[in-house]
């Protein structure tokens, strides 16, 4: 403490001697400091050099901290083991050609923080998305300040940089402070302060720093349905029930549920949809920190098949479209059209429209009698991409066509020429085929007309018949010709049974004689001998006996 006093009354002494003996400036005065400027840590040692190279009559140090008394040397050493006082300062002066002047030596005692810290201000517990808060830094006991720079990092990425232009010497204590706004991704984010004195080339390399904990923070936000496993359509096929995923992202983690209607609430994070699902559904994602909704169409895919413009039967020979609409999102469909069980036509569609959209196939049909009753019916294959495989179809109802064509007389059943012998009635039929199913009349005069199928005629009908047959379609007609014939059977009759009776008494003629010779023949009685053992058997002689009958005279002369 002594020391300190006579240094600062040597001061005085010299700086007024200097008043009055003049000075020169510092870049005139032939000395050289060695180093030129001093950094050191307070409490550190120091050691500089004066020297010069001009003759002089005294060189010494003026410090309020180790001064050095003046001497004929060439150099001298300017020493402190600790230096501790903040506002220090020396300078070396030399004495030659009658005057005295000095060079000032630059001395910065520097002291590193006692400690960095980072807090939140007024504000404890998570950070909700978008708000904003601030962060910050206290550095404690730190000089000199004018060398400080606070930076802020968010890991290991500098957000932010402070820096103080006070001039004070002395350590102080200093806050920085930063506004974020954080948002989802900041969740679990670490912020931290590092204090840097910059003290420049002559300083301690790398610069001192003092850095504080790592601060996390905790960011609260609102539910994040995730879009892409939940689609705004979702595409419906009969038969092939779908599950939905709502997945969403939340701080805290959200509650998932789905709206099927106003009275059906689902706690569940997948939903099974089908073709009886409500068209409209919606996902909650609920979390303290707000609720997400994404609505999801249920797009039933579904295929019809329709006559395009046409209702009702259908003409034969006429030209008709069969049309079959579509409603699909599928970006690829395949529509193909049968009747019964044939393949008759096969249209492809290709797009990239995402929403609901009706595509329409169209064919066109001539029906004939055949096609009476035949039901057509579409099918449309579906390409979805990463949906269900095998790639679902989707067919409509069936379709059964009605064909009205024109009747047609079974020509068969009714011959052009009818005969007819008189006296003998005959059943003709006219019988005829159509849709829808004709009516049939007779047309025997221009007056007379006789609706029924079947017509009876005698020698009396008229010889030329119209038969007719019709319905809304058109009408069929056919000629029929009624030829009159005498009926001679009879006389045919009588003809054959006379000569079959003539034919008899001929052949009974001609047999008679036939049996009187074949059978009766004629015996010849020469040298016939009776027989002791039987006398009614004549012998001729040969081995055959022949049994004769005893004759009486009587019949002999007979």
């Amino acid at each position: 403490m002594l020391q300190h006093f006579f240094g600062l009354l040597y001061l005085l002494a010299v700086s007024q001697l200097l008043s009055f003996t003049g000075s020169h400036a510092d870049d005139e005065c032939p000395v050289q400091l060695n180093p030129q400027r001093v950094i050191v840590k307070y409490g550190g040692s120091v050691s500089v050099n004066c020297s010069t190279s001009v003759p002089h009559r005294g060189l010494g140090w003026e410090a309020s901290e180790g001064p050095v008394p003046m001497t004929r040397d060439s150099l001298i050493t300017w020493r402190v083991s600790e230096l501790r006082e903040w506002g220090i300062e020396t300078s070396c002066f030399i004495n030659y050609n009658k005057t005295q002047c000095t060079v000032n030596l630059p001395v910065t005692i520097y002291k590193t923080p006692d400690s960095v810290s980072i807090s939140t201000v007024n504000h404890n517990g998570p950070m909700m998305e978008r708000n904003q808060y601030e962060l910050q830094c206290d550095v404690l006991n730190v000089a000199p300040v004018q060398n400080l720079t606070v930076n802020w990092y968010k890991g290991q990425t500098l957000v932010n940089q402070t820096i103080f232009t006070d001039t004070i010497k002395t350590p102080v204590n200093k806050t920085s402070k930063l506004l974020i706004r954080p948002d989802r991704a900041d969740d679990g984010a670490q912020y931290w302060c590092e204090a840097k004195l910059e003290l420049g080339e002559e300083g301690p390399q790398p610069p001192p720093t003092a850095s504080s904990e790592h601060l996390s923070i905790t960011v609260y936000f609102k539910p994040i349905i995730n879009e892409t496993k939940l689609p705004s359509i979702v595409p419906v096929f009969r038969g092939y029930p779908v599950v939905i995923v709502c997945e969403a992202k939340g701080n805290p983690k959200p509650t998932i549920s789905w709206s099927v209607n106003s009275n059906n609430i689902v706690y569940s994070g997948t939903l099974t949809i089908t073709d009886s699902t409500p068209e409209d559904l919606h996902c909650i994602a609920n979390s303290s920190a707000g609720i997400t909704t994404r609505r999801v169409k249920v797009s039933i895919q579904d295929i019809s098949i329709s006559t395009g413009n046409h209702i009702g039967p259908m003409i034969v020979g006429e030209e008709y479209d069969l049309q079959c609409d579509v409603r699909t999102v599928a970006k690829s469909v395949v529509v193909r059209l049968y009747r019964r069980q044939h393949l008759v036509n096969e249209t492809i569609f290709t797009d990239t429209i995402k929403t609901p959209g009706n595509k329409t196939s169209k064919h066109l049909i001539r029906p004939d009698r055949a096609d009476d009753g035949a039901h057509y019916w579409c099918e449309a294959e579906l390409e979805l991409g990463e949906g269900p495989q095998p790639s679902p179809k989707v067919t409509s109802e069936s379709l059964n066509i009605i064909v009205y064509f024109k009747p047609i007389i079974n020509e068969t059943k009714l011959p052009s020429i009818v005969s007819v012998f008189r006296g003998y009635p005959l059943v003709i039929v006219c019988e005829a085929e159509g849709n829808p199913k004709p009516t049939i009349s007779w047309n025997l005069s221009t007056t007379e007309i006789v609706y029924s199928e079947t017509l009876t005629i005698t020698d009396s009908t008229p010889e030329d018949l119209l038969c007719i047959a019709s319905n809304s379609v058109g009408i069929t007609t056919r000629h029929v010709k009624v030829v009159l014939k005498e009926d001679y059977l009879p006389l045919i009759a009588g003809l054959v049974a006379i000569t079959v009776a003539f034919i008899s008494v001929i052949f009974i003629f001609i047999y008679s004689i036939y049996y009187k010779t074949a059978k009766m023949g004629r015996y010849n009685l020469k040298d016939a001998k009776l027989s002791p053992q039987n006398g009614d058997i004549a012998q001729n002689g040969k081995d055959n006996s022949i049994p004769m009958k005893k004759l009486s005279q009587s019949n002999i002369l007979a």
